[in-house]
């Protein structure tokens, strides 16, 4: 296989950008997520790729819970922040507005389009990722006319 035409086919599949958000122990942490579908109608379930050398995988393992939240248009300053290293910024939620999600307390972002709380059914390897697959218990909609911001119109890059 040719790795610049798979990374060209790759680049032109159209991924939203959302913040994935868990509490657990104390901690609350986030990531910038664009790997996610949603998996079910009945029950509502999504699934969500996390880098398996990520600080959120082994929170999500422990949370067993976390929260979908679309980022707007006009949040790719946001998005950018949150999808970078913990290493780099350890407590990424600070100076950002949250509230408690209503099931288990998780953050959600107040200024998100819209949000999905979710429990989580399962993990699945999927190489360097895993997949986590969330049923979703509850769900809010902070900004309904506003439109979701895209990995394209953020100038982001990732996987391919």
């Amino acid at each position: 296989m040719d790795p610049a035409v798979k990374q060209t086919v790759f680049s032109h599949f159209p991924y939203g950008l959302y913040a994935v958000t868990v509490a657990h122990g104390g901690e609350e942490h986030a990531m910038t997520a664009n790997w996610l579908t949603q998996a079910s109608f009945t029950p509502p379930m999504l699934a969500v790729a996390v880098e398996n050398t990520s600080r959120t995988i082994g929170l999500l393992r422990d949370a067993r819970h976390f929260v979908i939240n679309v980022f707007g248009a006009g949040q790719r300053e946001l998005a950018g922040k949150l999808g970078r290293s913990s290493a780099n910024v350890p407590q990424k939620l600070k100076g950002i507005k949250t509230k408690p999600a209503p099931t288990w307390g998780g953050p959600v972002l107040a200024d998100a389009l819209g949000w999905l709380e979710c429990r989580i059914v399962a993990t699945l390897p999927a190489g360097d990722h895993t997949l986590v697959l969330g049923e979703v218990v509850e769900a809010g909609v902070e900004h309904p006319d506003a439109q979701p911001l895209t990995l394209q119109q953020a100038g982001f890059t990732y996987g391919g």
